[in-house]
């Protein structure tokens, strides 16, 4: 039975692919032969597929993207290392909002020295601040129905899907954009950049308290309310377009 199920909607993911919508399923599918649960399960399906293929059509400049930026007490969650600050703006397209999110997060970890030295955080600074689990719900609000971009995205997502697994077994759904990988593919006379701070520096945005994680995050939007116009230039309109750039490696 489970190998059945498996095979029908590895068949259904091939039908949407090829761009096959209800109506000529049922010439695959005749009435019947599929249970409530299947049947309610293509309908998602279906949703999910047209969902994707209008915000693939979307133009990059119409999009609403949340540029996201944490501070740590390290780079490993899976060895106890936590999120102890996040920073995030709303974007309209190239233009930076003033709608923020911003906090301290408490850790169950101390805070390293190192990483006091680099962030300026201290164990006093989250020492009355909520927990992960408290904000949760209000930063996904904040992050809805946006792309989430931030410097190394990666980093972001490691730390969210190592808590969100633990605490409720989902992970961090979010279309996301990587701006290292955007700048690599976009400007690749500045690949031998090694960090943020030189990037920003190389395009003349104005460093303001790095490694602030609203501040970082601020600086990031401002990079790719940039490259936005550039890539514009370069006959890049739509996000369908932009990933297909991305994919070919900027060529």
């Amino acid at each position: 039975m489970k190998e059945q199920s498996s095979a029908f909607f590895t068949r259904i993911s091939q039908l949407l692919s090829r761009g096959i919508g209800k109506q000529q399923m049922s010439m695959f599918y005749g009435q019947g032969g599929r249970s409530l649960q299947e049947e309610a399960q293509v309908r998602a399906y279906l949703r999910e597929s047209q969902r994707q293929q209008a915000f693939r059509k979307l133009p990059v400049e119409q999009v609403v993207y949340t540029s996201l930026d944490t501070e740590t007490t390290g780079f490993h969650p899976e060895h106890g290392d936590e999120i102890i600050s996040i920073g995030a703006v709303h974007m309209k397209g190239p233009i930076l909002t003033d709608e923020i999110f911003s906090t301290f997060i408490r850790p169950s970890c101390s805070i390293p020295f190192s990483i006091t030295e680099l962030t300026g955080i201290s164990e006093q600074d989250v020492a009355e601040a909520p927990v992960l689990a408290d904000i949760m719900g209000e930063l996904n609000g904040f992050l809805h129905d946006t792309v989430v971009i931030g410097w190394y995205i990666g980093h972001e997502v490691k730390f969210f899907n190592y808590f969100l697994w633990r605490k409720y077994r989902a992970r961090f759904t979010y279309r996301v954009l990587e701006m290292k990988r955007m700048v690599e593919c976009v400007y690749p006379e500045l690949s031998a950049c090694t960090g943020l701070e030189e990037v920003l520096d190389a395009m003349n945005i104005r460093v303001e308290k790095r490694h602030e994680a609203l501040a970082d995050a601020q600086m990031t939007a401002q990079l790719w309310g940039l490259i936005q116009n550039e890539i514009r230039h370069r006959g890049i309109y739509t996000m369908e377009e932009l990933y297909t750039f991305l994919a070919e490696g900027g060529r």
